[in-house]
């Protein structure tokens, strides 16, 4: 177990010994040993003791707080790397516009990649019109990114990548039940733009917890501008995974029927919302769709069954799985910041 959520509102985590124990109203409902656990994600009411906070600090688990539908509120940090050889090198990199360049467009071209890969995959079955002219454009767009002079040029062909990708993946989705047109956001204004909000959401996670691991600062990058309390190197590495991992999950959960409607507050249900004790800032109409708790653990457990899920890796060929990768595509980054290697996204095979 690489990551352990908790999910049951009213819940405590403490511990015991070497394990970490999760109880309710005195009810033990898990206890794992910590050697098994990487991250912790809490979310929502969930209490957890002084005597587990310190002993995770110290056993460097990664522990994230949630609120109840996905919204990043912070996390537990133990003393800050100490590799400042590694951050110096990065602030310096990332000073020189050219090599700043040059990696941005490495994330976009990975981005439109796999959002390209991700289209011919299910073209196969739907045979759409829009999704194969969605493919073609997509090629265009991808043949502009080395000659993007600036930033400014290389975002836009990112957007407009991004906006032709989500026009045609709507094309994909095999339940009547949902409709996607376009990507909402603040709030996500229909079911799968929910789970997608929900999801890139534990991309970026899964991608800061090896950045923090590492020693690299995740508040500077290359594609994404620094801004204050902007994860931006966080972002740029989940560029190329957002297809792959979450994307994909999305449209097995809604194709398969593993995630129905029935696994969604909608507007009428908003009153009857859970008492969480982090949404008292929401309104129905900030919020009109939310995921139930039983939608809340069957999303979690595809997003984590996704990442363990095995395919080759180019770089080391082997069969890693994409958490494996994630961790392996910061590990390049390194090495690219200190001029032992190139970095290359990780795309995925037609």
């Amino acid at each position: 177990m690489a990551c352990l959520y908790v999910i049951e509102q009213g819940a405590e985590v403490t511990k015991q010994g070497n394990r970490i124990i999760v109880r309710k109203f005195g009810t033990e409902l898990q206890s794992v040993p910590a050697f098994k656990v990487e991250q912790l994600i809490l979310m929502g009411n969930i209490q957890i003791t002084s005597q587990a906070i310190k002993f995770l600090l110290t056993e460097g688990i990664d522990t994230v707080f949630l609120t109840i539908n996905g919204k990043y509120r912070g996390r537990l940090v133990s003393t800050f790397s100490k590799n400042i050889d590694l951050r110096r090198k990065q602030f310096k990199k990332l000073e020189e516009a050219a090599f700043v360049l040059d990696l941005a467009k490495k994330f976009v071209w990975g981005k439109l990649a796999n959002y390209r890969v991700l289209l011919r995959r299910y073209q196969k079955e739907v045979q759409k019109e829009a999704v194969e002219k969605a493919i073609h454009s997509l090629r265009r767009l991808i043949e502009k990114v080395a000659d993007a002079p600036d930033l400014d040029s290389l975002r836009g062909i990112e957007g407009s990548g991004s906006a032709i990708y989500f026009s045609a993946l709507g094309q994909l989705f095999k339940n009547p039940e949902f409709r996607f047109e376009k990507r909402t956001r603040r709030p996500p204004r229909d079911p799968v733009n929910v789970l997608l909000s929900f999801g890139y959401t534990l991309l970026g996670n899964t991608i800061q917890s090896y950045i923090d691991l590492s020693g690299l600062d995740p508040y500077l990058g290359a594609l994404h501008s620094p801004d204050y309390g902007r994860p931006s190197l966080a972002l740029d590495l989940m560029e190329e995974f957002r297809p792959i991992l979450v994307d994909t999950a999305v449209l097995r959960v809604v194709n398969t029927k593993a995630i129905t409607m029935k696994d969604f507050y909608v507007p009428e249900d908003a009153p009857s919302l859970p008492e969480e004790g982090e949404i008292e800032d929401l309104t129905p109409e900030d919020y009109p769709i939310l995921l139930t708790y039983e939608g809340t653990k069957k999303w979690i457990t595809m997003y984590e069954k996704r990442l363990q899920e095995l395919t080759f890796y180019p770089i080391t060929e082997q069969r890693l799985s994409y958490r494996q990768i994630c961790e392996q595509q910061v590990r390049l980054l390194i090495r690219h910041l200190k001029e032992e290697d190139i970095y290359q996204p990780f795309v995925l095979r037609m």
